[in-house]
């Protein structure tokens, strides 16, 4: 059984959630995002589901299958940038 694995996004239009959720669709496995300081989780699939959270926010993917290295390679278009101190 493949371990989880989160990541932090950045989205900040609705145009970059148009095209993070296509790129959720060719996932094969289940896949959820939430506003990283919330306690609620949608289906990062879901287009509806991805712009109801405040995009203002980081936000974090969780994989519960895993997720190739080849896979990584399309969403880093979206991984938030780590803060500068």
């Amino acid at each position: 059984m493949a371990k989880s694995t989160d990541i932090k996004v950045k989205l900040s239009s609705v145009d970059e959630v148009k095209q993070f959720v296509d790129v959720m669709r060719g996932y094969h496995g289940d896949v959820d995002i939430s506003a990283t300081n919330k306690n609620y989780m949608v289906d990062a699939k879901s287009i509806l589901g991805v712009i109801s959270l405040d995009l203002r926010d980081e936000l974090t993917v969780k994989f519960y299958d895993g997720i190739s290295d080849s896979y990584m390679s399309t969403l880093k278009p979206f991984i938030a940038e780590p803060a500068v101190a």
